[in-house]
């Protein structure tokens, strides 16, 4: 029976093995009453089991429950802590990078010109002033209608003074200033005074008759018929020495004097030549003795190169690269660039480094009202473009350059030595004591001296074409040889000599030039006595001649005076006119900008998002950085960078090695802003070539900050070597007015240096923690805000913690009720509770009990007789 119980009951041990001990008789009863009393406890069994299947069922529920809490549990916390994917690494170009390096740039300016507008660091004066280029505002302060006037009318006053060094004073000066080096003539009249034409005509005729009376003797005595005596024969030779002693000397020295007479001519009308380009320079330089005085008298000279300082201030190129007044430095196209701005925000590339692929319109908000500027920046750089700033720099230093130079020459004092020396000449001028015609006609004389080089001519081609041979020494050989013969011998002798043919033909030949030259001789006369008559007029030539040479020199010195200006352009004298007007507008524009700050800090404080801006204190330090990264990076991606630096170092070296030509007055004047260029050309060269081995292409793991710090650390690989460039332009322009002032390799060398500017930018060492720390620290906070994403993980971690109070509260509660199920039944079990069944009160037993229990419930053998005494 036992044993069909336990195999009945077997799907359920722990069931059977809880049933109540009521079930388990104690008392030895008989078979039937165990029976009966089986039966009857069964049937309760089975209620109480079907009731403890009910209470039990409510436990595999909770935990069925608190699995799939647990499950959600799980999903949330790998949601929620769910590993980023890896960025793909990415290639840059330089290009790219230039690209986002620009829009980059701009926003860090926009936010940095936001707050500072804010905090009143800068105020729209400012931005206007750097929109003009200017690094003060306060430049326009100076500027009125007469202010700007006056250096226009003395641009105007300049240009005209460069005319006056036209072709015609340069063509007169030319023979001044022979003279003045010492080249001129010095004007006599003694000579043609002195000159005896009557005397030296008369001498002329004898000496013919004597030519003539000796070609005769030789023709005789060459004859073969000759009837010619001993007699005659010794007067030949006597007339011969005569002649070659006496005669040929006289005929030398009229020649000398017809020769001096005509030296005389000639100087003096080299002399009248000079006195009428000295008179015509006079002339041609009068206009601008009226306009270099009324420049170099005026009392406003001073507010005047003061007004061009100014002008040269505002319109230059070379500003400092760590000036304050930069405040749009990442905006270089300034009104274009903020104009920019609003498609940056919708770039991927910028989405990506600031916000991780999300949109930028909180940022775009708050930015717009520095965006909203724009329009006000674009009607100032109307009048103000690159080009038209570029040429009215030009203008201006080319008149302060003309100011410096005309400065060092003392023109006051040159000024007043010309007119002095105008003054004396118009004083001297014979032309006004005698009149013009008198003046012509003495011109019209001396350069008609064809009676004087007729009677020279022929007296120099007797002496030096046909008596060339005829010597003294030589007719006293001649004499001596044949004197002493014997009257029959002696004109046989002469007859055979060589000598006396060669005579003959001397003479035949000296007797036809001399027949021409008598023909000429009263021509000559008359021309001698008819320049004699201007002896009065010669004589005050003579006076202006004591004093032409200090007249001279002040006029050479006047015309370098005015040699120094150097005329303008057509386009710039055109756009000199417009210059007030362009000043006078932007001096509007400024003033007007007091009101506009007004109103754009009403709207920056109004602005959505504008106050979150303000912690990004180092907006301005990151925007001149990258701004400074980003001209370097142009600079160095010019394609024709490494011409321009070759070009920049074989100029400079060329011009360093002319101003070691230079006196050491002018060395000491222009500086020493050249002086280290030879140790500075290696530097350029290797400059070049580490450009060159920048590489193309970076790889990146991701977009951010950090990366994009290391892809611009490549351009810290390049050393720039030192250079100052404003003592190098400061240099050249006193360069030009030296010696050297005219070499090409001057304006080379500076158009060079204009285009390298941007070099300066890259001499400044870059801190790339800014750009990693602040910046990128500043731009998760200001997007660190309940945005969607956000929203969903609050809500997550809102469900985590809910479903984690569930759990712990179903654990806590299961075993409040397992625990307080156990006592109850514990208690009534020792009461004795007929409802209670044995298994229950057997699990509350302890562990002794337990065991004494089940021995209990083991089936007792029947009883025999004699047990009870333990017989059995």
């Amino acid at each position: 029976m036992q044993n069909s119980f336990s195999s009945k009951e077997e799907m359920d041990d722990n069931a059977v093995l809880e049933l109540p001990r009521v079930i388990e008789p104690i008392s030895s009863h008989d078979k039937k009453n165990k029976e009966n009393s089986f039966a009857f406890w069964s049937g309760l069994f089975v209620d109480e089991l079907r009731k403890r299947n009910k209470c039990s069922s409510v436990f595999p529920s909770s935990m069925i429950l608190s699995a799939c809490f647990l499950i959600i549990f799980a999903i949330g916390y790998l949601r929620l802590f769910e590993t980023q994917p890896v960025d793909k690494r990415s290639i840059e170009t330089l290009d790219d990078i230039g690209s986002h390096m620009a829009i980059l740039t701009r926003v860090i300016n926009a936010i940095f010109l936001q707050n500072a507008l804010i905090n009143g660091s800068i105020f729209m004066n400012d931005v206007m002033a750097d929109t003009f280029g200017v690094p003060n505002g306060s430049l326009f302060d100076s500027i009125d209608k007469v202010s700007v006037r006056r250096p226009i009318n003395l641009i105007k006053t300049m240009d005209l003074l460069s005319n006056q060094s036209t072709t015609t004073v340069d063509e007169a000066m030319h023979k001044l200033n022979g003279r003045a080096m010492g080249n001129g003539s010095t004007v006599s009249f003694a000579e043609i005074e002195e000159f005896n034409s009557s005397k030296r005509h008369t001498q002329i005729r004898s000496i013919a008759t004597s030519i003539k009376d000796m070609q005769r003797d030789l023709a005789e005595l060459t004859s073969p018929k000759s009837s010619m005596t001993a007699d005659e024969a010794s007067s030949f030779l006597g007339a011969l020495i005569y002649f070659s002693t006496s005669s040929l000397k006289q005929l030398k020295k009229i020649h000398g004097e017809v020769a001096a007479v005509g030296d005389s001519l000639y100087r003096l009308r080299l002399f009248l030549s000079e006195m009428e380009c000295l008179k015509k320079s006079f002339k041609s330089l009068e206009p601008s003795v009226t306009l270099l005085g009324s420049w170099l008298n005026s009392s406003n000279n001073k507010a005047t190169k003061t007004q061009l300082d100014a002008f040269n201030n505002l319109f230059s190129p070379i500003n400092s690269v760590f000036s304050p007044s930069q405040v749009l430095i990442g905006l270089p196209n300034k009104s274009k660039d903020l104009e920019m701005l609003d498609k940056d925000f919708e770039n991927n590339w910028l989405k990506e480094m600031l916000n991780k692929g999300s949109s930028l319109n909180e940022l775009k908000v708050a930015l717009l009202p520095i965006c909203d500027i724009s329009s006000e920046l674009a009607s100032v750089e109307e009048g103000w473009t690159k080009p038209k700033k570029m040429l009215y720099f030009e203008i201006v230093q080319q008149t302060l350059m003309t100011i410096r130079n005309v400065d060092k020459l003392y023109p006051k004092r040159l000024l007043k030595s010309f007119s002095r020396a105008k003054a004396n000449f118009t004083q001297l001028d014979p032309a006004d004591k005698f009149g013009a015609s008198e003046t012509d006609k003495l011109k019209n004389l001396i350069n008609s001296t064809t009676a004087l080089e007729d009677v020279k001519n022929d007296l120099s081609f007797l002496l030096n074409s046909i008596f060339t041979d005829l010597n003294e020494s030589e007719a006293n050989s001649y004499f001596s040889e044949h004197a002493n013969l014997n009257d029959k011998d002696k004109v046989e002798q002469l007859r055979n000599s060589p000598l006396t043919n060669k005579y003959r033909q001397m003479f035949d030949s000296a007797n036809v030039k001399i027949q021409e030259l008598e023909s000429k001789l009263d021509k000559f006369r008359d021309f001698h006595s008819a320049v004699l008559k201007f002896k009065p007029f010669v004589d005050g030539v003579i006076d202006v001649s004591t004093s032409i040479d200090s007249m001279i020199k002040a006029v050479a010195n006047y015309v370098n005076v005015l040699k120094l200006f150097s005329p303008y352009t057509a386009d710039q004298l055109k756009e000199i006119e417009q210059l007030g007007a362009i000043l006078w507008l932007a001096r509007d524009k400024l003033i007007k900008s007091l009101i506009l700050d007004i109103n754009l800090r009403k709207e920056i404080r109004l602005a959505d998002g504008a106050n979150r801006l303000k912690s990004f204190s180092s907006a301005r330090e990151i925007t001149f950085q990258l701004a400074f990264s980003q001209k370097t990076l142009a600079l160095y991606q010019r394609p024709d960078l490494h011409q321009l630096i070759n070009n920049f170092v074989n100029n400079g070296t060329k011009l360093a090695q002319k101003i070691e030509t230079l006196s050491t007055i002018e060395r000491q004047s222009i500086g020493s802003g050249w002086n280290n260029f030879f140790s500075i050309s290696p530097l350029m060269v290797t400059l070049s070539s580490e450009i060159k081995t920048l590489t193309s292409n970076i790889s990146n793991e991701k977009v951010d900050f950090k990366s994009f710090g290391n892809s611009l650390s490549i351009l810290d690989k390049v050393k720039v070597p030192p250079l100052d460039f404003a003592m190098m332009f400061s240099t050249l322009d006193d360069l030009k007015s030296t010696d050297i002032g005219q070499s090409p390799e001057i304006v080379d060398t500076e158009n060079c240096l204009q285009q390298l500017l941007d070099l300066q930018y890259a001499a400044i060492p870059r801190n790339s923690t800014l750009l990693i720390t602040d910046a990128q620290v500043f731009f998760k906070q200001f997007f660190e805000k309940p945005s969607d994403s956000d929203s969903d993980r609050l809500w997550l971690w809102i469900l985590l913690v809910i479903v984690t109070v569930i759990i712990l509260f179903i654990i806590v509660f299961s075993f409040w009720g397992i625990k307080i199920h156990r006592r109850s039944s514990k208690n009534k079990c020792e009461k004795g509770d007929s409802k209670v069944n044995d298994e229950e009160c057997r699990k509350n037993m302890p562990s002794e009990q337990k065991v004494k229990k089940e021995k209990e419930k083991e089936p007792q053998p029947p009883r025999t007789p004699g047990s009870a005494i333990g017989l059995q």
